[in-house]
């Protein structure tokens, strides 16, 4: 079965359970980093704009089913308030009955049916935002009762707990609303609010995931040529299946960080103190044999000792690495030749970062090259990047307007361009309910 979209879909003035990615960084109480939020906002506020009741129910962190309030969703929760100008209400009994719109950051139990009676009881103009879903052990086990639970909530007309729903479950019937699943970055997952509810709602795809599945397809089924994947970041382990994948398309494989270190240990090179992934070396391995003639490797790198003080930092070619050196760069003979293959792209898929973009003088090559595909994007190649730390330095070198499609799923968007099915996406595909 096709998946229903959001945007050819008339949803309309229904009860919506809405599934974003809103797992944003949190430190002292505030979001540091909204990227999420802003790429959500487009589907929240259509859902709104179409006179829907809205339920957002999403993940923050890894409470592992325990109710932490140091991991409590209301940071993020407030920051949306402020981007959709309502008032912002804590609650965890009764829902206000004053004139809103208001964002009811809802924390009651959701196992227990008068919490969710209340939830149902909010008027239309209110979004309510529910708290941290993996505080619930049942969340992450997929639960189906809790899946029932969780889609009872967007029964258009309330229902009463009585003595015919000792449980606190409320009847799936005719007066359902719709579920809609925006959060691409959790979609690899098996997970009530990603995969479970949709055996009980109609379901659709929201703009943002829309927007993800047609920009990977595009990678995947209509690769324009040359087509480069460019590949850093210190986990080879997680980039592994995209490679084997897009190596078979691809014109061109880029490497650099820990993956480029990781592959010279392979070849029998020094790498000195170099952090990489000592259990992938077979992998590396295989991966520079599988695509000798495709894969540019660094011809000159940026070292320092453990101290990373400037007397220590110089460039040398590969074989040059002294035991108490580290690889924390690619030097500039080898952006010249990374940068002659980027100019030449039809299609770029950039993941990973070059090197220790986070401090200096290590970020100089992650910052040219990022620079120099946002300058190939929107027009002169179609280019995709995702993964957090490829996110991070898109900002920090200013290029997110000139990247095509900067994903929001690093882990989702890897194993989706390595042509695996993912559980949320499959969901949205297999169960129609009308």
């Amino acid at each position: 079965m096709a998946i229903k979209y959001l945007r050819t879909s008339s949803v309309k003035n229904t009860t919506v359970l809405l599934r974003p990615d809103l797992n944003c960084p949190v430190e002292n109480g505030e979001v540091t980093d909204d990227f999420r939020i802003v790429e959500s906002l487009p589907t929240i506020k259509k859902l709104i704009a179409d006179g829907n009741k809205l339920i957002i129910c999403g993940h923050l962190g890894r409470p592992k089913g325990q109710w932490d309030r140091k991991i409590s969703f209301k940071p993020v929760a407030k920051k949306l308030s402020e981007y959709l100008k309502i008032k912002f209400v804590e609650t965890g009994a009764k829902i206000p009955e004053a004139k809103g719109p208001h964002l009811i950051f809802y924390t009651g139990n959701l196992m227990e049916g008068v919490h969710r009676q209340q939830i149902q009881s909010a008027k239309a103009e209110d979004v309510v935002f529910l708290e941290n879903m993996r505080f619930y052990k049942q969340e992450e086990e997929n639960d189906s009762n809790f899946a029932k639970q969780l889609a009872s909530l967007a029964e258009i007309y309330p229902h009463t707990i009585g003595a015919s729903d000792k449980d606190g479950q409320s009847k799936i019937g005719n007066g359902v609303g719709v579920y809609v699943n925006d959060a691409f970055g959790v979609d690899h997952h098996s997970s009530v609010s990603v995969s479970g509810i949709p055996k009980y709602l109609p379901a659709y795809a929201g703009l943002l995931l829309e927007k993800e599945i047609k920009s990977l397809d595009a990678i995947l089924k209509n690769v324009h040529h040359p087509f480069v994947v460019m590949t850093g970041g210190i986990k080879l382990s997680e980039k592994i299946g995209a490679l084997k994948n897009l190596g078979e398309k691809a014109d061109k494989i880029l490497v650099g960080g820990g993956v480029a270190s990781l592959i010279f240990k392979a070849k029998g090179l020094e790498v000195g103190i170099s952090k990489i992934e000592e259990g992938e070396i077979k992998t590396a391995w295989q991966i520079e044999k599988n695509f000798k003639d495709k894969l540019i490797l660094p011809l000159d790198v940026v070292v320092a000792d453990e101290k990373m003080d400037k007397n220590s930092i110089r460039v040398c070619a590969p074989f040059e690495v002294r035991k108490n050196e580290m690889i924390l760069d690619v030097g500039p003979k080898t952006i010249l030749a990374f940068s002659k293959e980027i100019k030449l792209a039809k299609t770029i898929v950039w993941s990973g970062p070059m090197g220790l973009f986070e401090k200096k003088p290590f970020h100089t090559a992650t910052m040219a090259l990022a620079r120099l595909i946002g300058g190939r994007g929107k027009g002169r190649a179609f280019v995709v990047a995702g993964g957090g730390e490829t996110v991070d330095a898109i900002r920090q070198a200013h290029q997110f307007e000139h990247i095509d499609h900067v994903s929001t799923g690093g882990g989702a968007m890897l194993e989706y361009l390595a042509g695996k099915k993912l559980p949320g996406i499959e969901a949205l595909a297999q169960h129609h309910l009308s």
